[in-house]
């Protein structure tokens, strides 16, 4: 009975702070924290008694041609998020930006870029204080009713991220969002296809499931998939803690990622040596 009326008090503080920052009424985003070589921006966001560089949109398609050293694309193609990208290769890709900004001297030894943990992407959507880093993400899959990262509204706002909405109809007759319209269709992606949420991150929801570093289930190659995609339209898909997983080989037109800076030292993050 406690443990309930905790969950109900936290759910109230949630529905208050959404009436606040709703996309007509939200505060502006926090200054960025970090622009790296790439042009890739990201954002502080607090995760426990730390903080880590959240990147503010999904790793784009000229991110990708630059690490598989494949021809540079036309800047609008360049700049849609990446799909089609395994598990295995978006930490491949992590890796490799590690490496490259270690030997340019942009960041330190102690530093490096890689996938997501399973409860930094809670913390990033929101909903890190409500759920326990211990649990596994099976554990903790759909279990916070009515929060989605845009907040506790349903049929989601305008500017909730390319959802399957109503411009999806003739592609998913019998599963799209009939309230809602963004106005991408057919696997048509966009960086920035949501409004920015309260750390100035991006497409928490649609756009693409994203990559986490954990696995779903011990004794498994299943990796964790958060935030729903282009294809998502039922509710609970897009709950802000649902969990889906795919083994670490598997590509989709539905897939994709982004990265967090961690700083595994005592030494002092990028952002930090700015101020």
């Amino acid at each position: 009975m406690f443990i309930r009326l905790l969950h109900l008090l936290a759910l109230f503080a949630v529905m208050a702070l959404s009436a606040c920052t709703s996309p007509s009424f939200r505060r502006l985003p926090p200054p960025l924290a970090f622009t790296n070589s790439l042009g890739m921006l990201f954002a502080e966001v607090p995760v426990g008694h730390g903080e880590v560089l959240f990147a503010c949109e999904e790793t784009q398609r000229g991110h990708l041609a630059l690490f598989q050293n494949l021809p540079s694309l036309a800047a609008k193609e360049a700049a849609k998020p990446a799909s089609q990208v395994s598990w295995k290769d978006a930490v491949a890709f992590c890796d490799w930006l590690t490496r490259l900004e270690r030997e340019k001297g942009l960041i330190s030894i102690r530093q490096r870029y890689r996938l997501p943990t399973d409860h930094e992407w809670s913390c990033a959507a929101g909903i890190g204080q409500l759920e326990s880093a211990q649990e596994s993400p099976m554990a903790k899959s759909n279990r916070l009713e009515g929060l989605y990262p845009w907040g506790t509204a349903w049929p989601p706002p305008r500017g909730a991220g390319n959802l399957c909405g109503r411009e999806s109809r003739a592609d998913f007759p019998e599963n799209f969002i009939e309230n809602y319209q963004d106005g991408l269709s057919g696997g048509d992606l966009k960086a920035r296809a949501s409004v920015a949420n309260d750390f100035g991150i991006h497409d928490l929801s649609g756009n693409l499931w994203e990559w986490c570093e954990d696995l779903f289930r011990p004794g498994t190659n299943w990796r964790v998939l958060r935030g729903g995609s282009w294809k998502s339209a039922r509710p609970q898909t897009l709950l802000a803690s649902h969990r889906t997983h795919d083994p670490d080989s598997y590509c989709s037109d539905s897939v994709g990622f982004r990265c967090v800076l961690v700083n595994e030292g005592r030494g002092r993050m990028p952002w930090e040596i700015r101020r």
